[in-house]
């Protein structure tokens, strides 16, 4: 299935996989699509996607086909499908 991805105020991201980009992969999660990702680029996609624990890190939200933030609980669970597209976007806070 192929699956656009698009990085959203994540620079080093967009300069590993490009600002947008399309990644064919077999069926799976949004949990499988980072393990893809990590597994395609390696040690830099590492440093930037994932955590200490290996998830992914605090700082990065995902969206799907502009359905709103998936929540991380989902990541696992959220079964992608050829179309969808994925949204790595930086968490920004402030007050």
């Amino acid at each position: 299935m192929k699956i656009q991805i698009e990085s959203i105020g994540l620079p080093t991201l967009s300069k590993l996989i490009g600002k947008t980009s399309q990644l064919e992969m077999t069926d799976g999660t949004v949990a499988d699509l980072v393990a893809h990702l990590v597994d395609r680029h390696g040690r830099q996609a590492v440093k930037i996607l994932l955590d200490q624990q290996r998830q992914l890190d605090m700082a990065i939200q995902v969206m799907i086909n502009d359905e709103g933030f998936l929540p991380r609980d989902e990541y696992a669970k959220r079964i992608l499908k050829d179309g969808d597209a994925v949204k790595f976007m930086l968490l920004v806070g402030g007050g």
